[in-house]
């Protein structure tokens, strides 16, 4: 490890001085095939920088970070992003959909590639691929977010000067318009469901519109049975090769919320405890108060309710949506039916009413009818023109 102060012959184009710094930092691993010492070096303005980039370096050797520039495959850059640079950004029950991305869809194409050989066109033909295989658009798009932030984190460790995946052009994205129900879908829904045991999560999911993972989260002490009100707050939530977890707090500040009940669910809560109750004295090991548990109280997992959702779906013969998108529903039906954007907001956790408006108020057949009627009645009639 050293810094060597070197004079120019002529001075730097771009600094116009007549010294430089050579900064020499070995890497502690050797090759992995020929065994030899391994050193990286750069060649830098001035001292101060060349003893910044010393110490970044040397720590990066020490925690095992270090990749060396004219080995380093897409595979190994792809590996060391997930290693280093997704814990600092997103949370842990997040991660699992990255993983998949870069592990059946990046590296399966370009890992093999070195970093310092990869060009626009790999990046191109890997996204009109997964065009070509008919996979969606938004797949596609989070695929080349994910290279570009690990290429990114390449040109800030200077392996490479350029992030190739900016610059390559994607293919034309068409994105389908997300599906919802209609009322009467969702009568035909709660009908089906009402002879489900998880009946009162089925009725609060429609009538709240709450996250998967805050019913989830649910326990008998958010439930105020005589001033029929819920308290939300706390998460179910799944990490990767995990099982469920509890998280206090919600997505947000503003997910923490208290919402008013119909007099018909309060009555089902009501019917559903004294089930609840049963399950819990009858059962050899019981844990926790969660609300809808395994049948030893631990809570459900997204995966197996999932499984429930879509048989139910099913036998009521209603379009196939998943259950963030009943949330959806509820909040467009909502809005559609008069209700305030702003309470909608509160109700289901949104910090601003304009993403309430902004990502869930799809336009229905009766909204669309509605706007026609405003329309016409604002548009006057032609006169009649005398002949």
């Amino acid at each position: 490890m050293s810094i060597t102060k070197r004079t120019l012959k002529t001075p730097d184009p771009v600094t116009g001085r007549k010294v430089a710094y050579l900064v020499r930092v070995e890497n502690p691993t050797p090759h992995p095939t020929t065994g030899r010492r391994r050193w990286r070096s750069r060649q830098v303005a001035t001292s101060d920088e060349a003893k910044t980039l010393q110490a970044e370096w040397t720590t990066e050797f020490k925690r095992g970070t270090a990749l060396e520039p004219s080995t380093t495959t897409v595979g190994q850059l792809l590996d060391e992003w997930l290693r280093v640079e997704l814990p600092r950004s997103v949370r842990p029950e997040n991660r699992q959909p990255y993983e998949i991305v870069v592990n059946r869809h990046l590296k399966p194409t370009l890992g093999d590639v070195l970093v310092r050989k990869l060009t626009v066109q790999h990046v191109e033909r890997l996204l009109s691929g997964m065009q070509d295989r008919g996979l969606s658009s938004s797949l596609i798009t989070k695929t080349r977010m994910r290279l570009s932030s690990a290429l990114r984190m390449a040109v800030r460790w200077q392996i490479i000067g350029t992030n190739v995946a900016d610059a390559a052009k994607p293919p034309t994205i068409t994105y389908k318009k997300a599906g919802i129900w209609t009322p009467a879908d969702v009568a035909a829904f709660l009908n089906i469901a009402s002879d489900d045991p998880l009946w009162p999560l089925w009725l609060l999911m429609v009538e709240t519109g709450a996250r998967t993972s805050e019913l989830l989260g649910l326990t008998w002490q958010d439930v105020n049975l005589d001033t029929g009100t819920l308290r939300i707050g706390r998460q179910v939530i799944r990490l990767l090769k995990g099982t469920p977890t509890v998280k206090d707090g919600g997505k947000s500040k503003a997910a923490g919320r208290t919402v008013r009940l119909t007099a018909g669910t309060v009555a089902e809560l009501r019917a559903y405890r004294t089930t609840w109750l049963e399950r819990k004295l009858a059962a050899p090991v019981w844990e926790g108060s969660f609300l809808f548990c395994t049948r030893d109280g631990k809570p459900l997992s997204a995966n197996n309710l999932r499984k429930v959702f879509d048989r139910i779906v099913t036998a009521a013969g209603v379009p196939a949506i998943t259950p963030h998108a009943v949330r959806k529903t509820a909040i467009t039906l909502a809005l559609t039916n008069g209700a305030s954007p702003k309470a909608v907001a509160g109700r289901v956790g949104h910090a601003d009413s304009r993403v309430t408006l902004d990502i869930y108020s799809s336009i229905t057949s009766d909204m669309d009818d509605a706007l026609l009627e405003i329309v016409t009645a604002l548009v006057p009639p032609r006169k009649a023109v005398s002949s």
